[in-house]
């Protein structure tokens, strides 16, 4: 079941001097079984919005739907921990929420929060290890020894161990170096591809949603400004430049060939395309 948003509207500090909308009327429907990139600058709302999706923040006005849940404004959501299992929302840095000694009990900590027993609930975290790229002889070790990805994956696995339907992640590769966030990528790929999860990626890097996402939504000082598959999107390169943020370098060497006087179609959205137009034309002009 797809997510669907209608006329959603979020105000922090309503009625006061500090009043500030960060959503202004969003429809959106966030299809299921894919990975859904949220970009945009800055400022224009997309953590705001994504922290709807489970309930962390209710709206101002209009409605959500998501894995069977219906949120509205002033109204209490039954059942918000069950809501909160089903999406698993990955923060920015989410290795700064561990807390526990070991490796074990922080990954064990939600199941346990959820009524699992103890024997269940290392069950879960063994099973999950694997996911994350990790093994068994991490159990007894703290995180705090950990290297800054090697805990990222640890917060992961905490939420993963719940098995989600849908994981919301907030900058999930911010900080690492590309052999980590390719790694990380990969991982949420995995998910997405073997275990049907719905993801949703709140992300800056291009590269990412041009290799890795089905569908694109990009936000503009809290409205939707456009949303497409993710061919349409990088058929349109201006749709990126408009909200301040560089093309994938493909796209920019795509740019630049056409501007030297090489004609280049819009559906062209690989290397192997690219390298095979710009030889033929280079052939048929020598």
């Amino acid at each position: 079941m797809s997510i669907e948003i209608k006329e959603l509207e979020h105000t922090y500090n309503a009625n006061t001097p500090f009043q500030h909308a960060a959503l202004k009327g969003i429809d959106l429907e966030i299809p299921e079984g894919k990975v859904t990139a949220i970009i945009g600058q800055t400022g224009s709302g997309k953590s705001t919005l994504v922290q709807h999706l489970n309930g962390l923040l209710i709206p101002t006005a209009g409605t959500l739907d998501i894995c069977g849940f219906h949120i509205q404004p002033l109204l209490k959501i039954k059942d918000v921990k069950e809501l909160r299992r089903k999406v698993g929302l990955v923060f920015q840095f989410p290795e700064y929420q561990l807390f526990e000694e070991t490796i074990e009990k922080d990954i064990a900590f939600g199941p346990k929060n959820f009524g699992t027993s103890e024997e269940d609930a290392r069950k879960l975290v063994n099973e999950i290890l694997p996911y994350v790229g990790l093994d068994e002889s991490y159990l007894e070790r703290s995180p705090f020894e950990l290297s800054g990805g090697q805990k990222r994956r640890v917060a992961i696995a905490g939420i993963l161990v719940l098995n989600p339907d849908v994981l919301v992640l907030d900058e999930p590769t911010a900080g690492l170096d590309p052999q980590g966030a390719k790694e990380m990528m990969q991982l949420f790929m995995n998910l997405n591809q073997k275990a049907g999860k719905t993801v949703v990626l709140v992300t800056h890097d291009m590269e990412h949603v041009m290799n890795y996402c089905d569908h694109v939504i990009i936000l503009d000082h809290g409205k939707v400004k456009h949303e497409s598959n993710v061919k349409t999107f990088f058929m349109h390169p201006e749709w990126i430049t408009s909200i301040g943020i560089n093309p994938p370098g493909l796209i920019r060497l795509k740019l630049q060939l056409q501007k030297k006087g090489f004609d280049i179609p819009t559906s062209v959205l690989t290397m192997d395309e690219l390298v095979e137009c710009v030889t033929r034309q280079v052939k048929d002009h020598a």
